[in-house]
């Protein structure tokens, strides 16, 4: 009999973002033997039809802005999340950053299994990364990790059962906070099974080179930006995502002084964006297990990236290039060397195109499913 699964997730699901990985991980939860249930803010695209969807606002409240309507969308999830929980057999209460820690402890008096998704970092470690990564790029305004947030995960953190993480730094800022090994899922996020990208192109003379996300210091825009600066070859950088208040600047007097940069926006087919890139850098200072990564691999670009970006899957030299945060010129010196060396990237590529089959969401979603009911199981003494 499927293990029943609660899914919070208090967000607007439009297809994109964290919203879109949680829906990609549990659409394939049947496959694992646990039913999937989610609790959202609301529905604007299309759901799978292996997910059961219980959307807190319909209607109008689906056509006006996120931001007016989102308390409004967090106090009846919590609602009717707190009516589900007491309503049939007690399975698993599965919870998207961020919830009220009395709704995960009312999850656990009520006996079930409390999971936590962690999309990125503690806070607390990604607190210290963004510190460095701000006032390296001169930025005096303060960013969105307060120590107020810290101290509130902190504080949340002990009501969970199990965490899944999804890279080696998660799990080991988990266990800066005294979360114990036995409650650390190592998983992964991954890439969509209907992800298609054209072949791709030649290797010309100009390096092309693409980043995707948003454009921020936390993703470590401002380092590649220096990079970029010092990199003299022929090349073409092409900036895919909205810009971040943090960035503005640096972009826009970097794109003023070197023709080579262009800003792209939003991208909806992000296959084609990949396969037109010789190289896909991702300088992320902090993170979990960017779907970026697995995106970029599965369609055979080269791929230079940060540890935060590996997502248990990136290894130096044999499917991409690893670099340290913080670290323009090491960044620069990949590009120097990926731009002299087509065969480097087509080996990169290729390899990466491989060992990326491995982390389609089919699989990935099937595996969680699977982890956690032999996890409950275990917990419960069956």
């Amino acid at each position: 009999m499927p293990l029943r699964c609660l899914v919070y997730l208090p967000h607007s699901y439009t297809g994109r973002g964290p919203a879109e990985s949680c829906v990609q991980i549990i659409r394939y939860f049947r496959a694992g033997g646990v039913e999937p249930e989610l609790h959202v803010g609301r529905v604007r695209r299309a759901l799978p039809d292996t997910v059961t969807a219980r959307p807190a606002l319909s209607g109008l409240f689906k056509l006006l802005p996120w931001r007016s309507v989102q308390r409004l969308a967090m106090r009846r999830i919590d609602t009717q999340f707190r009516a589900a929980l007491a309503t049939g057999e007690p399975g698993i209460a599965y919870f998207w950053p961020t919830p009220d820690p009395a709704l995960v402890a009312a999850a656990r008096d009520a006996g079930w299994v409390t999971v936590r998704e962690m999309t990125n970092r503690t806070l607390a470690a990604a607190k210290a990364s963004l510190d460095e990564g701000f006032a390296r790029a001169g930025e005096s305004l303060p960013h969105h990790i307060s120590e107020a947030r810290v101290a509130a995960e902190r504080a949340e953190l002990p009501f969970y059962d199990l965490v899944f993480s999804s890279n080696a730094d998660v799990d080991q800022s988990l266990r800066e906070l005294g979360v114990e090994e036995a409650q650390i899922l190592q998983t992964t996020f991954g890439w969509p099974d209907a992800l298609t990208a054209p072949p791709r192109r030649a290797a010309g003379g100009t390096l092309t080179v693409g980043y995707l996300g948003t454009l921020s210091i936390g993703k470590g825009i401002p380092d590649l930006l220096d990079a970029w600066a010092r990199f003299d070859g022929v090349g073409e950088l092409h900036l895919a995502g909205p810009v971040d208040w943090s960035v503005e600047a640096h972009v826009n007097a970097a794109k003023q002084n070197d023709t080579r940069i262009t800003l792209a926006g939003y991208l909806a087919d992000v296959g084609a964006f990949f396969a037109a890139c010789d190289v896909v850098v991702i300088p992320t200072l902090d993170e979990g297990g960017p779907q970026v990564t697995y995106e970029a691999a599965a369609t055979g670009a080269a791929i230079i990236a940060t540890p935060m970006a590996r997502a248990r899957m990136l290894e130096h030299d044999r499917n991409a290039l690893i670099v340290p945060c913080h670290d323009p010129i090491a960044l620069a010196a990949a590009l120097q060397a990926l731009a002299g060396d087509v065969a480097l990237r087509q080996r990169l590529g290729e390899q990466a195109q491989a060992d990326a089959q491995a982390f389609r969401y089919s699989a990935v979603g099937q595996s969680r499913a699977e982890m956690l009911r032999e996890r409950v199981q275990a917990l419960r003494g069956n």
